[in-house]
């Protein structure tokens, strides 16, 4: 087939491109060991098509045929070891051993049909077929914000499986029969496509990087980074969510504010109101159900939406929430510490499903909180 070298050269380029680009990431991204995975899979992959190039187009080189199965396995594993890394979990430290496992076992059967002329072919071709399999079962079940990408290139793996064991069928068709032109076509068409498909995942993978980078960027964003809690945009779009929801016959939002922090800053120093405001927060989320909310909106500032909870019930939560803060032990050298918070409480009823006005009324009544004495409960009539 005449697009064939082209398809060669194409898959080498690419290959050598991507190979490029995954160790710069490599270099830049605090070296994450799954792009130093891909960019040598990469450049495997290409070392191993110019090695059969070599080892067909020069009649006697049995040995550098048995290297390119090698290097493509090789590679093919390099490419399992990368998604292994990216997303590492308990489930897949466990996969890994097994596909480790057929992977030696793999590479000393390629090893012995080195010896066998063809039966190395067939041999390399199964067993990528193999590994694209059980890289495919990386995905199974698992959860990610990738989910888009990762069906791409689920779909890439097990296609590329199919192509490959029908690709070893041939070669062993064409090594124990007669060579005919039907199955030399045949062979040349698979070729193709294992190629094609050699180019299409490698140009997935920097996308998949690219996703991963978005996906951290905005983690970032939605998390505050001193207290570990969700992030004003992040807790307002939460919230708002969970109140556009309308399943609860009522919701009720907590507006927390630390009294005192500006004096507490000057006093004793940003490093001590920064202990303060992240202790005050993990102190804040203790105890409470996965459906409830919470956030630090700003400086000294947090809110809590209680789904489901009524008035009575929330105030109780508050109250709780208030001893706790105030039994909190911060000693700055010698001296004890006392810090305090109050808390404005508004609820949501049937005609009052809007953020807006129930973070105003909570935001009223936690000034009203401060109005009275701080160190208080109120709720918002």
């Amino acid at each position: 087939m005449s697009s064939l070298p082209i398809g060669i050269v194409m898959a080498v380029v690419i290959n050598v491109l991507v190979s490029v680009y995954f160790f710069a990431v490599y270099r830049a991204q605090q070296r994450n060991p799954s792009y130093l995975y891909w960019s040598v899979s990469c450049a495997l992959f290409a070392a191993g098509i110019c090695a059969s190039v070599v080892a067909h187009a020069v009649e006697g080189l049995q040995a550098v045929n048995a290297l390119a199965c090698l290097l493509l396995y090789t590679a093919s594993f390099g490419l399992y070891c990368g998604l292994n890394k990216f997303e590492l979990s308990p489930g897949s430290i466990r996969f890994y051993r097994r596909v480790r496992s057929l992977f030696i076992a793999g590479s000393a059967l390629i090893a012995v049909a080195g010896f066998y002329a063809a039966m190395v072919n067939v041999v390399a071709s199964v067993g990528m077929a193999l590994m694209f399999v059980m890289t495919e079962g990386l995905f199974y079940q698992r959860k990610s914000p990738y989910k888009k990408v990762y069906l791409v290139l689920r779909a890439l793996l097990l296609l590329h499986a199919f192509v490959l064991f029908l690709q070893g069928i041939v070669i062993l068709v064409q090594t124990l029969a007669a060579q005919d032109s039907v199955t030399h076509y045949l062979f040349n068409i698979v070729l193709l496509s294992h190629l094609v498909l050699t180019v299409a995942t490698a140009l997935v993978l920097p996308l998949l990087q690219v996703m991963h980078q978005r996906h951290q960027w905005q983690t970032l964003a939605n998390l505050d980074e001193l207290t570990g809690l969700p992030s004003r945009r992040a807790f307002v779009q939460k919230a708002a969510k969970s109140l556009s929801a309308n399943d609860q016959a009522c919701h009720s939002l907590l507006m927390v504010d630390i009294d005192h922090f500006k004096q507490v800053n000057d006093q004793f120093g940003h490093t001590f109101g920064d202990e303060v405001l992240s202790r005050v927060g993990k102190m804040l989320a203790e105890g409470l159900r996965e459906t409830d909310i919470v956030g630090r909106l700003g400086g000294e500032e947090f809110a809590i939406l209680l789904p489901g909870i009524s008035t009575e019930r929330a105030q109780g939560v508050a109250d709780r929430l208030r001893r706790k803060v105030s039994e909190l032990k911060f000693k700055q050298g010698e001296q004890q510490v006392n810090i305090t918070v109050s808390i404005g409480i508004a609820v949501s009823h049937e005609v009052l499903y809007n953020w807006e006005h129930l973070y105003s009324q909570a935001d009223q009544a936690l000034y009203t909180a401060k109005r009275e004495g701080r160190n208080l409960v109120y709720v918002f009539s």
